[in-house]
């Protein structure tokens, strides 16, 4: 009401200035001057424009006012912030001529736009609402529909807006110039809004005499652009991204409540299978549109159609929808650029793309400029570039070796570059390399590969598939890359407590291995995964791991290969209590290692003496073959090894019932393994000093260190976990906090 009144005044006010006008008029007769006859026109227009505005507020929709606003039917959701962006730079206040919206094909720029001008229609911030676009989209029952329509310059822009404000005339001209400077006459003294949709469909020159055109927009007229191609000088820009998870989560719902077999399917759907949809999707509405479309009118379920989402050949309607009109521009370094960009799974630097491609850094540049200009790649900060996940499945299809998607062509004949894909992966296994390993000061440079994981866990996935194992091998080159990749993440893995990554890159070493009759890389692979099973307590399927390690390694490993597979039985062995047999089989792999000079390796034999030698209570035992080894790592500065060590010194003094001796060495152990970042030490030490706390009975001071050991421990699934969960429940007891 209080606009209402705000704008009546101003209405009256504009009235008794037209009045004084029209009396000053008449009194020159017919010989009125230029300048008053101007300023009569626009009090007039000025006039026409408050009246047709106050109607708006009153609920009514004069024919005064012309509005072409088509009638957004579908569910809109999300979306506040830009919104409220979009209408604040709308007011007349802003000097700006009003708001550019682009994005990737799908992120719903008409809807925003739409959405923004019925909205500005129900404050009645504008005389005029005016929509014109160069291409229809819409969703049919056969999927993802366009018509690109014959509005194909600035003129033809022109003529639609002049028809839809009543200027019979400036549609009549023949004239494009005298027609552009004719409606931005007929604008001024008006309040219009004037939407211009889906712009990427003109040529760069059309884009460009548009861009001139609106910075021309008589104030206070403001103008609405989309377009997948950035511009918006002198304007708002939004790049419109991914709706949030929960804002797509209503889209669901909202759709569901249209159809009653997609609420059905929703309904039964997991929650985990609806977030991998919204991440498969990225956010983007039409995405989930036509996904949900699949299931609403195909009657598939929400897994199967989150399937033909994953797969570009099998949506070629909505790929090539959103892509494909883009690609034609693409030239190779273009092409190059994207496929490098779809093996970084965390937004990329300049630098780190051309290190990775070898191109120039001002190729890359340029490049990226394009592409973020195509809404191609994303633009974030800190000068970092990443793709949609649209896009990356896309770029992927196109990597795969399909010229087309359906009937889209890719690239106009260039194919998205494999060579390039390739140079990336390996320039990823190569940084593995670099800051990996198993140097006893490998763990120095874990940071960096942490920093990296999401990027190498990719790589990883990308060779396995590559190389096609565990079938028939389709790639050597990608098979040996991921060979390599996990020699070189072994130690970090294990490390930072990455054991179900760990496990799964184990058997893809050896599945790899054994396709390129590289046995023993097929055992070393083997071995990572029966490790993990024993060190969880799955002894059955830690021995069948081991079986087929000793397999391989008779194959093909040299007699190191073959010591650590009899090691490997031992603790096997061990674990089912045949201490006499994990005995024989402990000094057997010693045997070789003292024979072969492998220092390393026998103390860690020597420990393994020692577990079962404490087993059977043998303590003093334990202890002879526990500090052997530790003077072994000692010596060679090993630090892992030592706290290993020092930690079972903890573990028998506490056997012995010495807990002051087993405080010293439980803190030595903690201190290195937090040095080294080996979680499961960690756990370990904290553990055995939770244990130590509560011999003294000082079970508050226990508490925290048993909880932080049982978090570690849920993660691993670490075979001791029965053991700390207990533990924990035993502090809590004694510390009164049940």
């Amino acid at each position: 009401m209080d606009n209402q009144e705000a704008l009546q005044r101003t209405l009256n006010r504009a009235r008794r200035a037209l009045q004084i006008l029209e009396e000053e008029k008449a009194t020159f007769g017919i010989r009125v001057p230029v300048d008053l006859q101007i300023e009569l026109e626009e009090k007039q227009k000025e006039v026409t424009s408050l009246e047709a505005r106050l109607s708006q507020l009153q609920g009514q929709r004069p024919e005064s006012v012309p509005d072409n606003l088509p009638r957004y039917n579908d569910v809109f959701v999300g979306r506040k912030q830009e919104i409220a962006r979009c209408l604040e730079a709308l007011s007349p206040e802003e000097r700006g001529w009003g708001v550019a919206i682009d994005g990737i094909g799908g992120m719903g720029k008409t809807a925003l736009a739409l959405e923004v001008a019925h909205l500005a229609r129900k404050k009645a911030l504008f005389d005029a609402y005016l929509f014109v676009s160069a291409k229809t989209t819409w969703l049919s029952t056969e999927g993802v529909r366009q018509e690109t329509l014959a509005l194909s310059s600035l003129d033809s822009f022109c003529r639609e807006f002049a028809k839809g404000l009543g200027q019979t005339d400036i549609v009549k001209m023949t004239d494009a110039t005298e027609r552009r400077r004719a409606l931005l006459d007929a604008l001024r003294g008006r309040r219009t809004l004037l939407i211009w949709d889906n712009l990427e469909t003109l040529n760069a020159e059309e884009r460009d005499m548009i861009a001139e055109f609106v910075r021309k927009l008589p104030t206070p007229n403001k103008a609405i652009i989309t377009s997948r191609r950035r511009t918006g000088e002198s304007a708002l820009t939004i790049r419109l991204d991914r709706l949030l998870e929960a804002e797509a989560l209503e889209l669901m719902r909202e759709k569901g409540s249209k159809y009653p077999h997609l609420a059905q399917e929703l309904n039964a759907t997991k929650p985990e299978i609806l977030t991998a949809l919204y991440e498969a999707s990225g956010g983007n509405p039409l995405a989930l549109d036509w996904t949900l479309g699949q299931v609403a009118h195909k009657g598939y379920s929400i897994t199967v159609a989150l399937e033909r989402l994953r797969n570009a050949a099998k949506s070629s309607d909505l790929y090539g929808f959103l892509f494909a009109d883009a690609a034609q521009t693409l030239c190779g370094i273009d092409c190059t650029v994207l496929s490098a960009l779809v093996i970084f799974l965390t937004p990329a630097k300049t630098a780190a793309l051309a290190d990775a491609t070898d191109l120039a850094i001002t190729e890359i540049q340029v490049s990226l400029e394009q592409l973020v200009t195509l809404s191609l790649v994303n633009e974030l900060d800190g000068e970092r570039f990443g793709l949609h996940p649209l896009t990356r499945t896309y770029v992927r299809a196109a990597v795969g070796g399909t010229d087309t998607i359906g009937t889209a062509p890719l690239a106009s004949g260039i194919r998205f570059d494999s060579a390039a894909q390739s140079k990336v992966l390996r320039y990823w296994v190569d940084f593995a390399q670099k800051y990996g390993g198993y140097d006893k000061d490998a763990y120095k440079t874990h940071d960096k590969l942490e920093a990296e994981w999401q990027n190498l866990e990719g790589v990883a996935t990308t060779l396995r598939e590559m190389a096609g194992i565990p079938d028939e091998l389709k790639d050597q080159q990608a098979a040996q890359m991921l060979v390599d990749l996990e020699k070189a993440l072994y130690n970090f893995l294990l490390f930072r407590g990455y054991w179900d990554e760990w496990m799964r890159l184990g058997e893809w070493r050896y599945q790899a291995g054994k396709a390129l009759g590289q046995w023993s890389d097929a055992g070393w692979g083997a071995y990572s995964v029966a490790w993990i099973y024993y060190n969880r307590g799955e002894t059955d399927r830690a021995a069948s791991w081991a079986a087929q390690m000793a397999e391989a390694m008779e194959r093909g490993g040299n007699r190191q290969d073959k010591a650590l597979a009899i090691r490997l039985q031992g603790l096997i062995t061990e674990q089912r209590q045949d201490w006499a047999e994990a005995e024989r089989l402990f000094q057997e792999a010693l045997a070789i290692y003292r024979e072969l000079g492998e220092e390393e390796r026998e103390a860690i034999a020597l420990n393994d003496l020692g577990g079962v030698a404490q087993s059977q209570g043998q303590y003093d035992r334990a202890e002879f073959y526990y500090k052997q080894a530790l003077a072994i790592q000692e010596k060679q500065g090993h630090k892992e090894g030592q706290a290993i060590y020092w930690g079972n010194l903890g573990n028998l003094a506490l056997k012995r019932d010495h807990p002051s001796e087993a405080r010293l060495w439980y803190e030595r152990e903690l201190a290195l393994a937090q040095k080294v970042g080996r979680q499961s030490l960690v756990a370990s030490a904290k553990a055995g000093l939770a244990r130590v706390l509560e011999e003294e009975e000082r079970y508050t001071e226990a508490l925290p260190l048993a909880q932080s050991a049982l978090e570690i421990r849920e993660r691993l699934r670490d075979k001791r976990l029965d053991w700390t969960h207990q533990l924990v429940e035993r502090l809590r007891r004694k510390a009164g906090m049940e």
